[in-house]
C-alpha cells in the first residue's frame, strides 16, 4: 500500500509546531524543531539541542532540524558538529544560498581553509546575493596567507555588493592581516555605516578596542551589540569583565544578572556571579552558587580554581586542597593555584609539603610578592627564620605599600581549548595582578587575526616571563596550526602534553591533527594518553566516545559514556548523550533510566530535569512529563522557556486549558514571543476559539509585518473554520513575505478542501522549477498526485526523490505502488529494495507481496501478506490484499473467510466495494 505521511509532520515551525500533535506515543519532528526554537530563543541552548536530536531522531532528513541544530552547535562552538548537521541540512533540501555560508563559517572556525576553497566553489562574480560567501572565501584565503587571493576576491565581491557589510567585515580582517589596526577599524566602521546593526562586526569593534587598551569604548560597542541581540550572553559577560577589572562589582553583577536571564544555564556567568560574590566578600552565597558550576562541570578549572579560593577563606581546608591539587596538576605553572595550595598544605600542618607545591613558582618567578610571602610563611613553620626574613624583605621591595596580594584568578580561555571561553578575570582582594592577562589579550587577538607570526612572537615574550608552560606551547601549536606547519604545530602540542601529561587542549588538537592525516588510531591513543595521566578525566572520556561514533563504533560509543558517567555522578553530559542515543535507538525504556540518574544527581538542574520530561514524554507518560516541567517551572521563576515547555506537555496531555494557561503566563514575561504566540494560536484553534486566534494572528502581524507567522495562524484559523477563500488569501500573502514551498503545501491543503487540488499542485510543480532540490515539497507534491492516481507524474517526483535522497522508504515503497499501477515491471525491484531496508515493516511486505501478485506471481506474494497481516492485524488494506491473493492462489475458503471477518469488523477502507463484489463471487461459488 503507499504510505501518505501526514502534511503536518512535514512542515516547518508553523501554526501547530510548538507540541499540538503526536506520533507513536511521541512528538513529530516539525512539532520538537518548534519547541526547541523556543528553547534557544529563551537561551535555553542545552534544551533546545537535546530537543533538535530528537527531531532528528524522530524524522532524520528535516532540513529545518538540521539546519537550527547547526546554528546552535555553531552558536556553541561546537564547530564540526554545526558543519554536519548544515551539510544534512543542505542535503534535505535546505536553500544552498542559506546553508552554504553557514557551512563556511563552520569551517572557517576549525580553520580547515582549504575545503572551504575546495568544497564551496567561488559563486558567479556578477551575482550580489552570493557576496556574502564570497566574503567568507576571501577569510579562508587569508587564513591560507593567500593574502592578494582574498583582496582580488574582496574586491569583485565589493563591485557587484559594495552595501554588503560582511564584505567590509572581511576587508577588516584583511587589513589586520596587513597589521594595520587602523585601516581595519576603519573599514569596520563602514561595515557599520552599511549595517549598524551588524553584530559580527560590532563584536569584533568591541574586541579590538578591548584588546588594544580602550575598555571604555570597547564597553561603549558591547552595549551596540546588546541592541542588536539582547541575549548575547558573551557580550555581557564582556562587559562584566571590564566593569570587574576597574572594581566596579555593582555594575558587574547587573550585567551577568542579564546574562543569566538570557541563558540561565551558562556556566560563564555563574562563575563570574560567585567571583562576585567573593570579590564582596559574601563568600557563603559564592560558594552556593559555585556549587551549581561544579555539578555541571567538575572539572571546570576555573571553577575549582575559585572553590578552592572560597574553600580557604572558609577554613574548609582538605575540600580547598582537593578542589586546587586538580588546577595545579592540570596547569602546573599557575602561580596562584601553586601559591593558595602551599598556604592551605601549610595550615594543614604540612609545611614539608608546602615547600614542595611551591618550588616552581619560586623557580618561575621569584618576584612574586605573594608567593614570596607564603614562601616566608613555610620559612617560618620550619623555623628557618634567616630564609624567611629574606622571602619577607624581597616582599617587602616589591610591594612597599604592604597592599593586598592580587595576582590573577582563573585561567585563560585557551585553558580548556576554547578561545572563545571567559574573558580572565580579576581575583580576590588578597591577590596581585600580573601582565599574563594582557600577554593573553594580544596573542588571542593575534591569533583570532590571523597574524600568526605576530602571535609566536608575543608568545615569545609570555614565555620568558613565565617559564615553561603547557598554555604557552598550546598558544605556540594554535599560531603554527594557522600558518599551516603541521609539524611544528604537532611538536608544540606534543611539548605541551610533556609538561602536563593531562593538558587536554594539546591532545585535542593533535587528535584533531590526526584525523585531518586519516590516523583515527592515533587520535584515539592521545586521550586514552590522558586517561593514563588522569583516569577520570571526563573530556577524554566522552572525546573518545565521539571517535567511536565517528567511526560507527556504537558499542565503544556507549561504552565511553557510561564509564563518563560513572566517574562524575554529577555530570550531564554523558548522561544526556546517553539518552539521546537510546531514544534514537528505540530503547525509551533505558533513556529513562538515564534521564532519572541524571535528575537524582542534578535535582535543582532544570537541564536534567528537562532531559527528563522529553524522555518521559516520548514514553507517553504525560503525567510524570507534566511533574517534571513542573519543577522546571517552580526553579526558574520568572522565566518564560519552561512555561512553554510545561505547555507542550500538557497539549500532550490533552489539557489544553492548562497549556493556553502556561503560555498565556508564558507571554507575560515575554510578549512578544513568536513561537509561544504561534504555539497559544494552535490551541486555541483546537479549542475552537476561533475568534481569539483571529485576534491573536493580528496582533502578530502588527508586531512582526514583515513576517510570514501572523498570517499562517490567521491562515489556519480560518482553514479550521472552513473558510477556504480567507484560508488561501492568508497563506498567498504568506508566501509573498517568505516564500517557501512548505507554505505552497499548506495552500494545496486549501485546494484540496476546496476540491481543487490540480490548482494546488501546478503551484507546487512550478516552484519545483526553480527550486529543484526542496526534496520536502517534490514528496508531498508526489504523494498528491499518487492519491489522485495519476501515476505517470508521480512516478517522475519519485524518480528524482529516490536519485536525491537514496534509501528513504517511503519514496521506494511509493514508487514501486506508482510504477506497479502503471504496469511496470521494476516496480518489484523497488519494493524489493525497501523490504531490504525494512524487513519487519508489514506496510512495506504489504506493497512487495501485492505487487508479486499482481504480476503473476501469486504463490510468492502470499507470504509477505500473512506477515504483514500477523505484524498489523488490524490494517484493513493488508487483509482486503490478502483475501485477494489467497482467493488467486484458488484458496476459495480462506479468502472468504478473511473478507467476512473484515467487512464484519466496521473497519472503513479504500477497497471495501470491491472486497464486497469478491465476496459475493466467492459466496456464489460456494454455492
Amino acid at each position: 500500500m503507499p504510505i501518505f505521511v501526514p502534511v503536518s509532520r512535514l512542515l516547518p515551525v508553523l501554526i501547530l509546531g510548538a507540541g499540538l500533535l503526536t506520533a507513536c506515543g511521541g512528538q513529530d519532528s516539525a512539532t520538537l524543531v518548534t519547541e526547541a526554537r523556543a528553547m534557544a530563543a529563551a537561551g535555553d541552548y542545552k534544551a533546545a539541542i537535546i530537543q533538535l536530536k530528537n527531531a532528528v531522531a524522530e524524522d532524520d532528513k528535516n532540513p529545518e532540524a538540521r539546519y537550527e541544530l547547526g546554528k546552535l552547535y555553531l552558536e556553541q562552538s561546537d564547530l564540526a558538529g554545526a558543519e554536519k548537521e548544515f551539510r544534512r541540512a543542505r542535503e534535505a533540501g535546505y536553500e544552498e544560498n542559506t546553508v552554504n555560508p553557514m557551512i563556511a563559517r563552520a569551517l572557517l572556525g576549525q580553520r580547515d581553509f582549504e575545503r572551504v576553497l575546495d568544497e564551496l566553489p567561488a559563486p558567479a562574480a556578477s551575482d550580489p546575493g552570493t557576496a556574502t560567501l564570497q566574503a567568507l572565501r576571501a577569510t579562508a584565503q587569508l587564513g591560507l596567507g593567500r593574502k592578494e587571493d582574498a583582496r582580488k576576491t574582496l574586491q569583485q565581491a565589493q563591485q557587484v555588493a559594495p552595501g554588503n557589510a560582511e564584505v567590509h567585515l572581511a576587508l577588516a580582517q584583511l587589513a589586520l592581516a596587513d597589521g594595520d589596526a587602523d585601516k581595519a577599524m576603519q573599514t569596520l566602521d563602514q561595515a557599520l555605516r552599511i549595517d549598524p546593526r551588524h553584530r559580527d562586526s560590532l563584536l569584533l569593534k568591541a574586541d579590538l578596542l578591548r584588546a588594544t587598551g580602550k575598555p571604555v569604548d570597547a564597553a561603549a560597542v558591547y552595549h551596540e551589540v546588546l541592541k542588536v541581540d539582547p541575549r548575547h550572553a558573551n557580550a555581557r559577560l564582556a562587559l562584566a569583565g571590564i566593569a570587574l577589572a576597574d572594581g566596579k562589582l555593582g555594575d558587574a553583577r547587573r550585567e551577568v544578572d542579564a546574562a543569566l536571564k538570557a541563558s540561565p544555564n551558562n556556566l560563564q556567568a555563574h562563575y563570574t556571579q560567585a567571583l562576585i560574590d567573593f570579590r564582596e566578600k559574601k563568600t557563603e552565597r559564592a560558594r552556593d552558587r559555585l556549587a551549581t558550576v561544579l555539578k555541571s562541570a567538575p572539572n571546570y578549572l576555573p571553577a575549582l580554581l575559585l572553590g578552592g579560593s572560597i574553600e580557604y577563606a572558609l577554613g574548609n581546608l582538605q575540600t580547598a586542597e582537593a578542589h586546587l591539587n586538580k588546577v595545579a596538576k592540570a596547569t602546573p605553572n599557575n602561580l596562584y593555584a601553586l601559591r593558595l595550595l602551599a598556604a592551605t598544605q601549610l595550615r594543614l600542618g604540612r609545611p614539608d609539603d608546602a615547600a614542595k607545591t611551591l618550588a616552581p613558582a619560586l623557580k618561575a618567578a621569584t618576584r612574586d610578592p605573594g608567593v614570596l610571602v607564603v614562601a616566608g610563611e613555610i620559612a617560618l613553620a620550619k623555623k628557618d627564620f634567616a630564609q624567611a626574613s629574606t622571602y619577607f624583605e624581597q616582599a617587602a621591595q616589591h610591594s612597599p605599600d604592604n597592599a593586598a596580594i592580587r595576582t590573577e584568578l582563573g585561567i585563560s580561555r585557551l585553558a580548556q581549548g576554547d578561545s572563545r571561553a571567559m574573558a580572565d578575570l580579576q581575583a580576590a582582594a588578597d591577590m596581585e595582578g600580573s601582565s599574563r592577562r594582557a600577554d593573553t589579550f594580544i596573542i588571542l587577538n593575534q591569533l583570532r587575526q590571523q597574524q600568526f607570526d605576530a602571535a609566536l612572537a608575543s608568545i615569545a615574550t609570555l614565555e620568558k616571563k613565565q617559564g615553561a608552560d603547557p598554555l604557552i606551547w598550546n598558544y605556540r601549536g594554535a599560531a603554527y596550526l594557522g600558518k599551516q606547519d603541521a609539524v611544528r604545530a604537532r611538536d608544540s602540542f606534543s611539548q605541551a602534553l610533556k609538561l602536563d601529561p593531562a593538558f587536554f587542549p594539546a591532545a585535542a588538537n593533535l587528535a584533531q591533527i590526526d584525523l585531518k592525516d586519516k590516523q583515527p588510531a592515533a587520535a584515539r591513543q592521545r586521550f586514552e594518553a590522558i586517561l593514563k595521566a588522569d583516569p577520570k578525566h571526563l573530556n577524554a572520556m566522552l572525546a573518545l566516545a565521539d571517535l567511536a561514533l565517528r567511526d560507527k563504533d556504537e558499542k565503544a560509543y556507549v561504552s565511553w559514556q557510561e564509564k563518563a558517567a560513572a566517574a562524575h555522578p554529577q555530570a550531564l553530559q554523558p548522561r544526556v548523550a546517553l539518552a539521546r542515543y537510546q531514544l534514537a535507538k528505540g530503547d525509551k525504556n533505558k533513556a529513562l533510566a538515564t534521564a532519572r540518574e541524571a535528575a537524582n544527581a542534578n535535582p535543582d538542574n532544570p537541564a536534567a530535569l528537562d532531559l527528563l520530561g522529553t524522555t518521559q514524554l516520548a514514553l507517553g507518560d504525560t503525567t510524570n512529563a507534566l511533574g517534571s516541567y513542573r519543577k522546571m517551572v517552580e526553579r526558574q521563576p520568572g522565566q518564560a522557556a519552561p512555561l512553554v515547555k510545561l505547555a507542550s506537555a500538557q497539549v500532550a496531555a490533552k489539557d489544553l486549558p492548562g497549556a493556553r494557561k502556561a503560555l498565556l503566563d508564558a507571554l507575560r514575561i515575554q510578549s512578544d514571543w513568536l513561537d509561544a504566540q504561534m504555539m497559544l494560536g494552535g490551541v486555541e484553534i483546537q479549542s475552537g476559539r476561533f475568534d481569539d486566534a483571529q485576534k491573536l494572528a493580528k496582533q502578530v502581524q502588527q508586531q512582526k509585518p514583515d513576517k510570514a507567522a501572523g498570517f499562517i495562524l490567521e491562515g489556519d484559523t480560518a482553514f479550521a473554520r472552513k473558510d477556504y477563500p480567507a484560508a488561501l488569501a492568508a497563506f498567498e500573502r504568506a508566501h509573498t513575505l517568505e516564500p517557501t514551498g512548505m507554505l505552497l503545501v499548506r495552500q494545496l491543503q486549501v485546494f484540496n478542501a476546496s476540491e481543487r487540488t490540480e490548482e494546488g499542485e501546478k503551484r507546487l510543480a512550478a516552484w519545483l522549477v526553480d527550486h529543484p532540490q526542496d526534496t520536502g515539497t517534490r514528496a508531498l507534491l508526489a504523494e498528491s498526485l499518487l492519491k489522485r492516481k495519476q501515476y505517470a507524474a508521480a512516478i517522475e517526483h519519485y524518480l528524482l526523490l529516490n536519485k536525491s535522497k537514496p534509501g528513504n522508504i517511503v519514496v521506494l515503497n511509493n514508487l514501486a505502488w506508482a510504477l506497479n499501477e502503471s504496469g511496470d515491471k521494476r516496480a518489484v525491484s523497488f519494493a524489493g529494495q525497501a523490504l531490504k531496508l525494512q524487513p519487519e515493516n508489514p506496510v512495506i511486505m504489504d506493497t512487495y507481496g501485492w505487487i508479486l501478485a499482481d504480476q503473476g506471481q501469486a504463490s510468492k506474494g502470499l507470504p509477505h501478506l500473512q506477515k504483514a497481516l500477523s505484524k498489523a492485524p488490524d490494517n484493513a488494506e493488508i487483509q482486503y490484499h490478502l483475501a485477494v491473493v489467497l482467493a488467486k492462489t484458488g484458496d476459495h475458503t480462506r479468502a472468504r473467510g478473511e473478507l467476512e471477518r473484515l467487512l464484519a469488523s466496521g473497519a472503513r477502507f479504500q477497497q471495501e466495494p470491491e472486497a464486497r463484489a469478491l465476496l459475493s463471487q466467492l459466496q456464489n461459488k460456494a454455492r
